[in-house]
């Protein structure tokens, strides 16, 4: 199986409910399972971790963001409404997960937040933003 198919399916196995939005918030019964089993972390651990890898991104950022993947967006969606002035694109293998990520924009309202299928295994997209 081609790796971009095995990132597919992973995705199709965890992103259509919101498991995957619970595991990685640590937030639901089976997202602080996982949290505790595979990554040893409780929720005040997860939520110290994820907001120092959000901390890379400065307040008031204008610049080209290139987000690889995207995922479900639960993490970000929410940071890049504060972004106004940012131009956002996101990138993931899997429609599905994009989809969701999709839906948290509309509901959010950013405009400066664009989607695009695909990985970025050296693609032209991804060369243009790194």
């Amino acid at each position: 199986m081609e790796r971009k198919e095995i990132i597919c399916s992973a995705y199709r196995m965890t992103g259509g409910n919101n498991f995957y939005d619970g595991m990685i918030t640590c937030s639901t019964l089976s997202g602080k399972a996982v949290c505790r089993l595979v990554w040893v972390m409780n929720k005040a651990e997860n939520d110290a971790y994820l907001e120092k890898a959000l901390s890379g991104i400065p307040e008031n950022f204008s610049g080209k963001l290139l987000e690889v993947p995207v995922g479900a967006g639960i993490l970000t969606m929410p940071v890049y409404q504060t972004m106004p002035e940012a131009d956002i694109t996101c990138l993931d293998y899997s429609a599905d997960m994009m989809g969701q990520a999709q839906e948290k924009v509309e509901h959010l309202r950013p405009k400066n937040v664009t989607f695009r299928q695909g990985g970025c295994g050296g693609t032209s997209l991804c060369r243009r933003y790194l």
